[in-house]
């Protein structure tokens, strides 16, 4: 082997060689106090000697952990903090993470006395490390990220149910709208329903073109004194097919089914319409009156039992809800107390059944809330609650004292701010439109029906006679008619006067 090729072989293996990377230069590295250290510096390497000084003066600390010097006493106070932090930072040896317990980074003397406390020895159990901080953080922001997008899928989920909700009311909406005739056959098994159809009819008729009001739209008092009894007599309107929800019924009165399938409603808000137009209702009316009036046997008994004891029952509400008002609109009381009220109930039952009219007993309600507050005025000790529970001890002396002494009692016309049930002027009409053909004296007068009211007929198809009721076709005197005052007329309240 000569020389040029022992030459090739030395520069070749010296390339195969590894090179040697020059060392990483260190940080300086100071522990204070010496002997038990509490505080580990690490200076920058590439710090000047300046820098470096003044970091190892600012660390520093005494044997008990304290500062080795004030701030002020190394230089001007603004720089040389601003100086050391720069350069360099402190390692707590004492106040280990209270994750990994690994000892904390400081980067200033304030925030390690935060941490260490005054000597520097104290444990960190809510303080973390550098890299424990980061990672909590960065777990803080990927829960608050998983959070947020819950977040949104769970407001898509309510936006697409809204959706498929809102879709489903303008289904059952349409559904709704598309019921354009009545049945035929009336609820015969229902009498209060077909009488509150005769109310709702006249309401739509003195309206044109206004809908049917919810229970919750009309008031306390409602079609019939009784928001729960209107509730059962509407809904068994609805499934007879003689009232459909209106288009202006709001969204709160919808709902889902239980197995979210299917819309339901809340018959309290709903807004209804009758279904046909007005001459088909009115003579629906037509007929649902005659059957009142003329119906023979059991059935019709019971259906005019049934109407009547339901008119006496919201002519009762009505006074009873007068004496209310009275109480607490004029004079500014309670009303009657709720141990009282069934007492009430039965004292104005009994107002009506010696005969007295509405107009007579809105006067005796009167009456007793007057005498009521005048007993409270005589008697400082009494109360408002004491003189609202006295109108019915009052009202109960002046019918009995009226009964007893057979007193002329005028009849008092209730105010307008008085709410009576809705349906109360179309009862007390349908009621004095029975009385008529029941009535002994209008029997007596009528040429067409014999002493029991009955009149014979033939059937139009069948040709057989037979007897049917007579509803006295005739002119009758003037004194035979028991005529129903004026209920709404806008005379003012009797205390007002």
């Amino acid at each position: 082997m000569g020389k040029r090729e022992r030459r090739r072989k030395r520069e070749r293996a010296k390339k195969h060689q590894p090179q040697q990377q020059p060392a990483a230069p260190q940080p300086i590295i100071r522990e204070y106090p010496e002997g038990a250290p509490r505080i580990r510096v690490v200076i920058n390497h590439d710090a000047p000697e300046d820098a470096q000084r003044i970091s190892a003066l600012y660390w520093e600390i005494k044997n008990d952990g304290t500062w080795a010097r004030t701030v002020s006493s190394i230089g001007v106070a603004s720089n040389i903090g601003a100086v050391a932090t720069a350069h360099s930072h402190a390692i707590l040896l004492s106040s280990p993470c209270a994750n990994c317990s690994e000892p904390i980074n400081v980067a200033n003397r304030s925030w390690a006395n935060k941490v260490g406390g005054k000597y520097l020895d104290v444990d960190a159990p809510t303080y973390l490390c550098g890299d424990c901080s980061a990672i909590q953080k960065r777990e803080k922001a990927e829960r608050q990220q998983l959070a947020a997008e819950q977040k949104r899928a769970e407001q898509a989920r309510e936006k697409q149910k809204a959706e498929e909700f809102k879709h489903l009311v303008g289904e059952a909406i349409e559904d709704e709208e598309a019921k354009t005739e009545a049945i035929s056959r009336l609820p015969d098994d229902n009498p209060r329903a077909m009488a509150l159809y005769v109310a709702l009819v006249s309401y739509a008729t003195r309206n044109p073109g206004k809908q049917l009001p919810s229970i919750t739209g009309i008031g306390l008092m409602g079609w019939t004194g009784d928001t729960a009894q209107d509730m059962e007599l509407l809904l068994a309107l609805y499934y007879s097919n003689l009232l459909a929800i209106s288009r202006e019924t709001p969204a709160r009165a919808f709902g889902l089914s239980k197995d979210g399938g299917d819309i339901t409603f809340g018959a309290n808000d709903v807004v209804w319409r009758l279904i046909g137009d007005r001459s088909a209702a009115q003579e629906r009316v037509m007929e649902i009156t005659h059957r009142f009036k003329t119906q023979p046997g059991p059935q019709g008994a019971a259906a005019r039992e049934a109407f009547t004891s339901l008119t006496d029952e919201m002519e009762i509400a009505n006074v009873a809800s007068y004496l209310n008002g009275l109480l607490t609109k004029k004079y500014d009381y309670p009303e009657v107390p709720e141990a009282r009220r069934e007492e009430l109930t039965d004292v104005i039952r009994k107002g009506f059944g010696h005969g007295y009219t509405s107009g007579q007993m809105i006067c005796f309600a009167w009456r007793a809330a007057d005498s009521a507050a005048a007993w409270k005025e005589r008697n400082q000790r009494m109360g408002p609650p004491e003189a609202a529970s006295a109108s019915v001890t009052s009202l109960n002396g002046k019918i009995d004292k009226a009964i007893e002494l057979h007193h002329a009692i005028p009849e008092y016309e209730v105010p307008r701010w008085h709410a009576a049930p809705l349906a109360l002027s179309s009862f007390r009409r349908l009621s004095a439109d029975i009385r008529w053909v029941y009535n002994r004296e209008v029997i007596e007068a009528c040429p067409h029906c014999d002493r029991r009211g009955l009149q014979e007929t033939v059937h139009p198809e069948t040709g057989a006679t037979a007897m049917r009721r007579c509803v006295h076709p005739v002119e009758i005197p003037d004194q035979l008619q028991d005529e129903e005052p004026n209920w709404w007329d806008d005379a003012p309240d009797p205390a007002d006067v």
